[in-house]
């Protein structure tokens, strides 16, 4: 059995200073990547650069003859604009008219935001309307559009998060419901290529699960452990690509894990120099770019100031970026209902 190749980078794409760095979505139609920071609140967006530097890593280990991968270099011209609404957004999902607006999941549930426009968030399904206790401490999280155009995603505690959370569902004729609850943190939602096997990481217990998933009713069946971390490390964010291998973001791993999406079996190790890796997605006109946000050592100190001294420690709430041979990812989904 030959070793999994691991490569380590040292240089990011993009240098926001993030704190929780996440929501990482690129948008064919314009050429142009949008990214979160959940803890400032912010949507940030930009075109994306052509002239970025790039340079090769190969394996740093005896990995049987495995490739270089093709890292891009900070760019010293990105302009970034960024938009501030009222509470966190965890995810974005795509509409047909994006990225003049986005279907997003915010603090209350499912809303449209305009990042272009203004700041307002338009809610579409307040999941915790009749539940005010939970409506003041929740929070949505990740999420994605599923194979038939719903829109999936988990809602957690905004602070200490305990198995209180739940994962919604948001139907094309704009009516949400529960799938499944008892979520603390969740956490990169995926689809097999047939749309038959769901893929959901809930992030306390370390581990990716798979489920039997219906497309026809968005239900779930036959949950089982698909992928488990050792040492305590938490899988983040997730995303698949066209040849069927799953990359999984490492919180307080420092790394993204390729791993197949039929076996599990781990194919290759990215580390990077932060040590909170939050979510990895695919960009770029040909999508074979992979895009990488992280989270700051400091997220949860709202006042902190971004220093060179700690960056020599951790680059931490940066974006990384590198291409990987033989690998593209899938198109996004796109939410098919009228909103």
């Amino acid at each position: 059995m030959s070793t999994a190749p691991e490569y380590h980078i040292d240089q990011p794409f993009l240098t926001p200073h993030n704190l929780l760095g996440e929501g990482p979505t690129y948008v064919p139609s314009t050429d142009e990547f949008f990214f979160l920071d959940i803890h400032r609140c912010q949507i940030a967006y930009l075109k994306v650069p052509t002239d970025s530097a790039t340079y090769t890593v190969a394996p740093s280990n005896e990995a049987g003859g495995a490739p270089a991968i093709e890292v891009f270099s900070t760019s010293a011209a990105v302009a970034t604009r960024t938009t501030y609404p009222d509470s966190p957004i965890g995810v974005l999902a795509l509409l047909p008219d994006s990225p003049d607006r986005f279907l997003v999941g915010a603090k209350y549930g499912f809303a449209v935001a305009s990042p272009k426009k203004n700041a307002e968030l338009e809610y579409k399904a307040d999941v915790y309307a009749s539940d005010p206790e939970k409506r003041a401490i929740m929070r949505f999280n990740d999420g994605n559009v599923d194979p038939a155009g719903r829109f999936v995603a988990g809602s957690m505690k905004q602070e200490n998060p305990t198995s209180v959370g739940s994962l919604f569902k948001l139907e094309t004729d704009g009516t949400a419901s529960v799938i499944f609850d008892e979520c603390a943190i969740p956490n990169g939602l995926q689809w097999s290529a047939d749309g038959k096997t769901m893929f959901h990481i809930e992030s306390t217990k370390f581990t990716v699960f798979a489920y039997d998933y219906d497309v026809s009713t968005g239900t779930v069946s036959n949950k089982r452990p698909f992928v488990v971390f050792d040492n305590g490390e938490e899988c983040d964010g997730m995303t698949i690509s066209e040849q069927g291998d799953l990359f999984i973001a490492v919180w307080n791993g420092r790394r993204v894990e390729q791993r197949c999406s039929k076996t599990g079996a781990l194919k290759a190790k990215y580390f990077l120099p932060a040590a909170r890796v939050t979510c990895p997605t695919f960009g770029g006109k040909n999508l074979d770019e992979l895009y990488v946000t992280t989270a700051s050592l400091h997220a949860d100190d709202l006042e902190y100031v971004w220093t060179e001294e700690d960056a020599k420690k951790d680059q931490g709430g940066e974006i990384f970026k590198f291409k990987i041979p033989g690998q593209n990812g899938v198109p996004r989904g796109v939410y098919k209902g009228s909103i």
